[in-house]
């Protein structure tokens, strides 16, 4: 994570410089060509351009988001802050804060822990910057879940939040997005006083700029025909123009632009830079991400009720169907009884049971799961995460997998027991004239010997449960994390990650219980 001095600059005084940074997108189109630009303490600057000229990507590149280490970019060029020069073709760099259009804040905490969460990743911030985040949220109470927040509060708390990383600039992406005229001039005047403030420099990305640039030092355009960053003086009509001559002539190319050719691939740094450190884990906060996922994945009442009528079904049809429909049952129950009981305990311990348990939960969870990763992509919080040095994968990757590993156990064990209890219920209304000593004695007279700790083929249903649902986890997070542009693909990814989850469930399942048919056949001669 980038570190700021203690002490904030003057205003005005140069805190970052940019030289000859050229950006290439994996399919090769330049986006910017050796462009230098520099940003200076307390002033805010209006990132500006038309749709697709990289407006985005220059601030993903300077948040950290990207780098020349992801698949396909070529980044060229030097950042300078703090006395620190970094060259972006080798190391990534976290220079900025962003706030995010869609603010990006963590569905499951409230308003005080997405504030904590981010104090809790980076170093302390300053007294006035305190003072700062006090004076946005003055009328925010810090208690209630942010979706419990107005439009306006929830704005503000992801600038707190932001503020909080304790990053040396300040992104503002499309703040005014969605706001009418009155909210628009309270937001540019609150930004306004916040950079002078805090006094680092502010960096909106805005195509409603007409009450931002009221209230901005500068303009930065960025301009596709020349692949160029272009300095203008913070007037709407000149930059209204500038845009409009973009758009009226795209392919006209000024005479300084030659043909800019993407940089070469460079030799990309294992390590994050030196402006940015490890993300830490928390303790408290892993337990409390672990605690939120084990709830849902394994203890809330629907998983629980969900495996549950599985467990009362496997119990109850192979039970009944055994013992009423058997051919000749009249006269052939008295003499196998006692190795019909043990079949039905193998079939339905064994095989049934750790089955059923398996798909249901890969059912439940993988959408879950895949929802959940899905939605956390679309609305930017794991880039938020991320920019805020939160390790997403611990506190999300690492405490899905666990959570999933832990339903595994519990929800198969209370299912093995379930079943077995139906079973039990259903024997005895066939028989009610039997005693259930009897059913136990038979039922569990080969899989359970008397004395033993474990049940027969324990490590077998183990070895069937917890490779399956932890994979099928694991299937669900590598769709879940994919890229989302649209709700469509949140859906989608569900979906692949149901497909695919419940392939590998069946899959894996299936060859076990071959496997452990063949290892234990010679035994199974004998008892059954």
């Amino acid at each position: 994570m980038s570190r700021i001095p203690e002490g904030r600059p003057a205003a005005g005084t140069p805190v970052v410089a940019v030289e000859k940074l050229t950006i290439a997108q994996p399919h090769g189109r330049v986006l910017l060509h050796e462009a230098n630009f520099s940003l200076a303490a307390g002033e805010v600057v209006i990132l500006a351009g038309p749709s697709g000229s990289g407006k985005s990507t220059l601030v993903n590149l300077l948040s950290g988001a990207i780098s020349a280490a992801d698949e396909g970019w070529r980044i060229a060029g030097h950042v300078s802050f703090g006395g620190a020069r970094v060259d972006m073709s080798r190391e990534r760099i976290t220079l900025g804060g962003v706030v995010f259009q869609n603010f990006a804040l963590f569905d499951e905490l409230t308003v005080g822990q997405n504030l904590a969460i981010a104090a809790d990743h980076n170093a302390a911030v300053g007294s006035a910057l305190i003072a700062a985040i006090d004076g946005l949220l003055k009328d925010v109470d810090r208690d209630v879940p942010v979706n419990n927040c107005s439009g306006g509060q929830r704005q503000r708390v992801a600038i707190a939040r932001t503020l909080l990383g304790n990053h040396p600039v300040l992104f503002l992406d499309e703040p005014n997005s969605g706001l009418d005229v009155s909210a628009s001039k309270r937001l540019a005047e609150l930004i306004r006083s916040l950079s002078t403030e805090i006094g680092v420099p502010v960096v909106i990305i805005a195509h409603h700029y007409r009450h931002l640039i009221d209230v901005a030092d500068r303009v930065l355009m960025l301009d596709p025909r020349r692949h160029a960053l272009v300095e203008l003086p913070a007037n709407a009509l000149r930059l209204e123009r500038e845009l409009q001559a973009i758009e009226a002539h795209p392919d006209a190319a000024g005479p300084d632009a030659g043909a800019p050719i993407a940089p070469d691939r460079a030799t990309v740094a294992v390590a994050a830079g030196p402006t940015r450190s490890s993300a830490i884990w928390r303790m408290g906060w892993t337990l409390r991400f672990l605690a939120g996922y084990l709830w849902e994945l394994c203890f809330s009442p629907s998983a629980l009720l969900f495996v549950g009528l599985g467990s009362v079904i496997v119990g109850f049809v192979t039970t009944w169907f055994i013992f009423q429909y058997l051919p000749f049952r009249d006269l052939l129950l008295p003499i196998i009884h006692s190795d019909a009981l043990a079949g039905v305990a193998f079939a339905e311990l064994r095989v049934l049971a750790p089955l059923t348990t398996a798909v249901l939960i890969a059912t439940r969870n993988t959408a879950l799961i895949g929802a959940d990763i899905g939605h956390k992509v679309y609305s930017d919080q794991i880039k938020a995460m991320r920019n805020l040095n939160v390790p997403h994968d611990i506190y999300l990757t690492g405490a899905v997998l666990t959570a999933s590993a832990v339903a595994s156990v519990v929800l198969t064990l209370m299912s093995e027991c379930l079943t077995g209890w139906v079973a039990m219920v259903t024997w005895s209304y066939i028989f009610p004239e039997d005693s259930t000593y009897m059913w136990r004695d038979q039922y569990f007279q080969r899989l359970w010997p008397p004395g033993q700790l474990l049940m027969d083929g324990t490590d077998w249903i183990a070895a069937k449960a917890i490779p399956s649902i932890v994979g099928a986890a694991g299937i669900a997070l590598y769709f879940g994390y994919k890229p989302k542009s649209t709700v469509v693909d949140i859906n989608q990814s569900i979906a692949q990650a149901l497909i695919w989850g419940l392939s590998f469930v069946l899959i894996w399942q299936s060859v076990l219980t071959l496997v452990e048919f063949k290892f234990v056949s010679a035994r199974l001669e004998t008892t059954f």
